[in-house]
């Protein structure tokens, strides 16, 4: 299997079941962002386990074509930034982590196009006989 078609399928999947938790959870949210970030050890092993999903990710696809593969690419980009803004700027991530626990709204809306860019991912991943690059 191609490691666009895999990856298409793996990014796909998590989009869609972490929007669904979000859409269905949300009242949970606020309480669990916040024990999250208060808890130094936690934020400094999910920097940890980000930096290499995101090293992973860029390593094994870093495909800039003009095509829906691209979405993986940036993804995966956005993953390691994620991972170095934890790592060497820890307050300005929980501030963010704050603003997006506060904003209700805002999360529903990242949460609506996550999900709509994993049902993509998952139609490219599980249809890829049938469409092109």
């Amino acid at each position: 299997m191609d490691i666009t078609i895999f990856l298409a399928k793996v990014i796909g999947w998590y989009l869609v079941i972490t929007s669904l938790y979000v859409f269905f959870r949300r009242k949970n949210l606020h309480p669990l962002i916040n024990a999250m970030v208060a808890d130094s050890p936690l934020m400094l092993f999910m920097a940890i386990i980000t930096l290499i999903l995101g090293l992973l990710l860029v390593i094994s696809h870093n495909v800039w074509v003009v095509a829906w593969p691209l979405i993986i690419t940036i993804t995966g980009w956005l993953i390691l930034l994620s991972a170095l803004l934890r790592l060497f700027f820890p307050d300005q991530a929980i501030r963010m982590a704050h603003w997006w626990s506060a904003h209700a709204n805002g999360l529903m809306i990242m949460a609506l196009i996550y999900l709509l860019i994993g049902l993509f991912l998952l139609y490219k991943g599980y249809y890829y006989l049938f469409t092109s690059f």
